[in-house]
């Protein structure tokens, strides 16, 4: 007699995690033995999924689970439901975060306690991955240059792609980045196009003075609400989360990758971008203690690559030039710094007027990421 075929779905135990700082280690056991792995930097990320720290909480709940089968580790995932998002876009979206799983089967599970934790509490579309919200990192890795992430970004195995699609998620939008060196851009073209450009418009830039820090992020904050608010998957970040978010990145900026676009004294756009964190947390492989410290410093202050992390600018002034302004300025004053490579991303897939100008430049697309949903109805 043929036994009876084992239903693995149903022999995996999904469990609540309240501590956030194991939620996040707990990802080093999906990739053991992939070079191209960064572990998360605990110290660093922390704050982001802890109520009492982050003002996102004030707006948003958040529910962390692992799975584990035979008391054995086999995924984990986010829940999130946004009161902020579901009042601007007027509908009730929960999302889905943090993946991993070990096989199809703990992806399932835990694709389905995701949805059901969001439908309890109202949701009738789910989506991801996205941690927390869009305003975080999001998206699955399906195809691309093969290499580390850089800071922000997802990284993980091709398989994923099949497993979620098995749970009935379909695509909702491609989100992708570009890439480009100092070799491999035609700078003195460059310069002649944004000195054209500066002819034909009144924009003058300035970098950000870090003197006056909080001032400029508000600045900042004031036109990402009126910039982006008509993207696809924007969610409102208030001012506080705008703060909190700008301050943690503070530690490892540099001015000469900080942008503010002006007419007549008048913000009209911004760039930020920000040395590549990853190549650092990859050296200290995301312990800061005992010793990893000085690992993390050294690699540091030696990274020649950056990630384009926000630009836009406002409507009024959108076909005018002024982004392609500001990605020169930030690239001339990047390579003057010491750095050399620059990833922009992530854009929407079919946002032409941020992917053109790039493309002008000298920048390709090489890696595509994709936020998946599914109706909760």
């Amino acid at each position: 007699m043929t036994a009876p075929a084992k239903d693995l779905r149903a022999a995996v135990e999904i469990r609540t995690e309240t501590n956030p700082g194991r939620f996040l280690e707990l990802q080093r056991e999906f990739y053991r033995g992939d070079r191209n792995f960064v572990p998360p930097l605990a110290a660093g990320e922390k704050w982001q999924l802890q109520p009492h720290r982050n003002p996102f909480f004030q707006h948003a709940e958040l529910g962390l689970f692992t799975a584990w089968r035979n008391g054995k580790l086999v995924g984990r995932v986010s829940a999130c439901r946004d009161r902020l998002n579901d009042e601007f876009h007027g509908d009730r979206v929960g999302f889905f975060g943090h993946f991993e799983a070990a096989d199809a089967e703990a992806a399932a599970n835990l694709v389905e306690h995701a949805a059901a934790w969001c439908r309890q509490r109202g949701a009738t579309e789910l989506r991801g991955p996205v941690d927390l919200s869009t305003n975080y990192r999001c998206g699955l890795l399906v195809e691309g240059d093969p290499g580390t992430p850089v800071m922000m970004m997802p990284h993980n195995p091709p398989h994923y792609a099949g497993w979620l699609e098995a749970t009935g998620l379909r695509k909702a939008k491609d989100l992708v980045a570009l890439h480009g060196t100092k070799d491999g851009i035609d700078r003195k073209r460059m310069a002649r196009i944004a000195e054209h450009l500066q002819k034909r418009n009144a924009a003058q830039l300035r970098q950000v003075d870090m003197r006056r820090f909080t001032d400029e992020v508000r600045t900042m904050w004031r036109l990402y609400e009126s910039i982006w608010d008509r993207n696809w998957g924007f969610t409102p970040m208030p001012e506080a989360e705008f703060l909190a978010q700008a301050r943690d990145l503070k530690k490892i900026a540099h001015p000469a990758l900080l942008q503010i676009a002006e007419v007549e004294g008048k913000p009209v756009g911004f760039i930020v971008a920000l040395p590549d964190v990853n190549k650092a947390v990859h050296a200290c492989n995301g312990r800061l203690l005992p010793f990893g410290w000085w690992k993390f410093l050294r690699t540091l202050r030696a990274t020649r690559s950056i990630r384009v992390l926000t630009m836009g600018v406002t409507r009024d002034y959108r076909r005018a030039g002024v982004d392609v302004m500001m990605m020169q300025r930030v690239m001339e004053d990047g390579i003057a710094a010491g750095f050399d490579a620059c990833e922009a991303g992530w854009i929407l897939e079919d946002n032409d007027d941020m992917l053109s100008p790039l493309a002008t430049m000298g920048l390709r697309l090489y890696r595509r990421y994709r936020i998946y949903s599914k109706s909760l109805r």
